[in-house]
């Protein structure tokens, strides 16, 4: 009789450890892995700059700036290698640098007082000393650190303060750095021709207008 007892109760036993153990192993099935609406949603999200309804003539308004500094440095000596830096933007709208930086490299190539450092040797060195192409911080020191990596003796340095509207003029300087130093050697702003200035933005609403 023991025996029997002893036999049912550990049948019983056996019974329910099996039973936990089926529902152990059947818990982690209902367990599925997250959906990533992270990384759907964001191919959907592309950054783009906002369209520009008024195109810009950068030569008009560069041209006075550029004019005035190499009038300025006629009587400059030494090593006259000059680096176009890239555009410091403190106006805190998009900005599209490519058009600015086209049109300096531009104008300062018709110009036969400084030689103008080459692209690619700016894109190498840049590389070298770590930074990216698309640089947002734009710094006077960065520039002059940049320009001394590739035994540039000058520095073009501009900065966007405002950009140019139907009722404003732009607002901007433009400066050339010491590479030895680091002095501005010379300093133009907006101020300096408000004659021009005007007459660039009115020479520009007419050329919209016949659009």
């Amino acid at each position: 009789m023991k025996q029997i007892k002893h036999v049912v109760i550990i049948g019983t036993l056996s019974f329910i450890l099996a039973g936990c153990q089926l529902f152990n192993q059947t818990k982690p099935i209902e367990v599925k892995p997250p959906v990533e609406d992270s990384q759907i949603n964001n191919t959907d999200v592309i950054e783009t700059p906002p369209s520009i309804v008024k195109s810009t003539d950068w030569n008009i308004i560069l041209s006075p700036f550029v004019q005035k500094i190499l009038k300025s440095s006629s009587s400059i000596d030494g090593n006259k290698v000059l680096l176009i830096s890239d555009i410091q933007n403190r106006s805190g709208d998009y900005l599209a640098k490519n058009q600015i930086d086209e049109t300096l490299h531009s104008l300062m190539n018709k110009q036969n007082l400084f030689v103008i450092a080459d692209k690619q040797s700016i894109i190498q060195a840049k590389q070298a000393l770590g930074i990216s192409a698309d640089d947002k911080l734009v710094s006077r020191s960065k520039m002059i650190g940049l320009a001394k990596s590739i035994n540039a003796g000058f520095v073009l340095f501009t900065t966007i303060n405002k950009l140019p509207t139907d009722n404003n003029d732009a607002n901007l300087s433009m400066e050339l750095l010491s590479t030895q130093t680091g002095e501005i050697l010379t300093r133009v702003t907006s101020k300096d021709f408000p004659q021009q200035q005007n007459s660039s933005s009115s020479v520009s609403s007419t050329q919209e207008e016949t659009k």
